[in-house]
Formats: structure tokens, sequence, C-alpha cells
């Protein structure tokens, strides 16, 4: 099974708690593969920040009411990008995070029209 663009975290209970429901956070998959719970964040550009993101999701996953039948199985997160960079590969390691590097074709395409875009400033 699997979900994209997925609330985590616990559904607030006060009225003024309920105002900010929607600021709860946004994991982009959640796969669950029957023994394991996969936490995917996915960014074009390898920023750290998407470090972050994924230990907080990681965090809030058990508190999610959704995925309450699933808190107990041990989980994998993953940073999803699209070039390879050193330093954020280093540091998903010293967070045990898969770093995986995926080039779909129209890839090639982006990264030359920002070259394009970034030359000009």
């Amino acid at each position: 099974m699997q979900w994209r663009r997925v609330r985590v975290g616990p559904i607030p209970k006060s009225p003024e708690e309920k105002l900010y429901g929607v600021l709860r956070r946004w994991v982009d998959a959640v796969i669950f593969t029957g023994k394991k719970v996969i936490l995917v964040e996915a960014k074009i550009r390898p920023h750290p920040d998407a470090i972050g993101q994924l230990l907080l999701y990681n965090e809030l996953f058990p508190k999610t009411p959704e995925f309450s039948q699933l808190k107990d199985y041990p989980r994998e997160l993953v940073f999803l990008t699209t070039k390879e960079d050193n330093a954020v590969r280093n540091l998903c390691r010293q967070h045990n995070i898969k770093f995986v590097v995926y080039r779909p074709k129209w890839i090639e395409e982006y990264w030359k029209e920002l070259m394009k875009k970034m030359a000009k400033r």
C-alpha cells in the first residue's frame, strides 16, 4: 500500500488547535510493504533541510491517527532526489536515512533551464 502527500501528526483537539490543524506536516509518500513503513521526502535539489523534515515525520508518524495500525512497524526513511550530493548523502548516512538519486528523462531539461537562468544573474 502507498499514500502520497500525507499529513502526519496528532489531530488537534481544542478549538484553537483545530484552527491550526491544517498546519500538520506533509510527508511526500508513505509506503507499507507488509513488513515495514517507508517514509519518503522527495526534492529535485538535494537540500539538507529534507533530513530534518524526515526526522520530524518519523517522530510524528506514530502519533498520526490515520496510521495507528502501522505505528509499531519498523520505519525506513528515504530522501529521494535527482542529483548526487556527497555532503547531503553523508549527513543522511549519519541519521540512518537512505539517500536515493532518481533521474527521470525530463530532469536533464530542467537542469539545463535552471543553469541558463542562473547564468543570467
